[in-house]
C-alpha cells in the first residue's frame, strides 16, 4: 500500500447498535497506525475498557453491549477493534456461543487483510471463519440458522459473494475494487 487509507465501511448510514459507545478516532491497521493499546500514541492506550460483570448467555444477546459494539465496529469498518470487542467475550464463551464468535474474529480479521491487500491470510481467515459460522448453523437450535440475532445462512451467502472472487487464480486491483456484497450485520430480533 503506497499511501494509507482508512478502511470505508460498506454502508456509512447503517444502524447503530449500541449507539452509547463512541467510535475510536481511527480504524487501526496493523503495521501502518499506533497500535491502539500498546503504543501511547494508540486510541485505547491507558483505557481500562467496562465489560459486564457477568458474562451474559447468547440468548441475551441484546443486552450484551460488548456484543453489540462488537458489531457496530464491525459495521463501520472498525475491524481490528471489533475482533478486540468480540474477543474478551470470546475467552469466557463455551461451545456454540465459542465458536460463533471466534467465526466473526476470523471474519473480521479477513476484512484487515482484505484492506491491506495480503491475499493468502484474507483467504485462510475468511474461510476459517465462514466454516465456524457455517457449524454454528448446524448446531442452532432453530431452523431459521439464527444466532444471537444474526440470519447466519443469509449473513454467509453474501459473505461468500464477496470472498469468492478472491479465491480466483488471477486477481487484479479491480476484484478489491468491485465490491458489490456488503457483508453487514444485520440484527433482527
Amino acid at each position: 500500500m503506497d499511501t494509507f487509507e482508512q478502511p470505508k465501511p460498506f454502508d456509512p448510514n447503517w444502524h447503530r447498535y449500541c449507539p452509547q459507545k463512541s467510535f475510536p478516532p481511527y480504524r487501526h491497521i496493523p503495521g501502518v497506525t499506533p497500535h491502539p493499546i500498546r503504543d501511547p500514541r494508540g486510541h485505547s492506550y491507558g483505557i481500562e475498557e467496562e465489560h459486564d460483570a457477568e458474562p451474559l448467555p447468547p440468548e441475551f444477546w441484546q443486552e450484551n453491549e460488548d456484543y453489540l459494539y462488537g458489531v457496530d465496529l464491525y459495521n463501520f469498518a472498525y475491524w481490528w477493534e471489533a475482533h478486540e470487542a468480540w474477543e474478551g467475550l470470546w475467552h469466557q464463551a463455551e461451545d456454540t456461543y465459542r465458536l460463533f464468535l471466534q467465526g466473526l474474529i476470523q471474519v473480521s480479521a479477513a476484512f484487515i487483510k482484505y484492506h491491506m491487500r495480503m491475499l493468502r491470510p484474507l483467504r485462510t481467515l475468511s474461510t476459517a471463519g465462514r466454516d465456524k459460522l457455517r457449524q454454528v448453523v448446524v448446531e442452532c437450535d432453530n431452523v431459521s440458522g439464527n444466532y444471537m440475532g444474526l440470519n447466519l445462512p443469509m449473513f454467509l451467502e453474501t459473505a461468500d459473494v464477496f470472498f469468492d472472487p478472491f479465491f480466483a487464480d488471477s486477481l487484479t486491483e479491480d476484484t478489491y475494487l468491485r465490491g458489490s456484497a456488503k457483508p453487514l450485520i444485520r440484527l433482527t430480533k
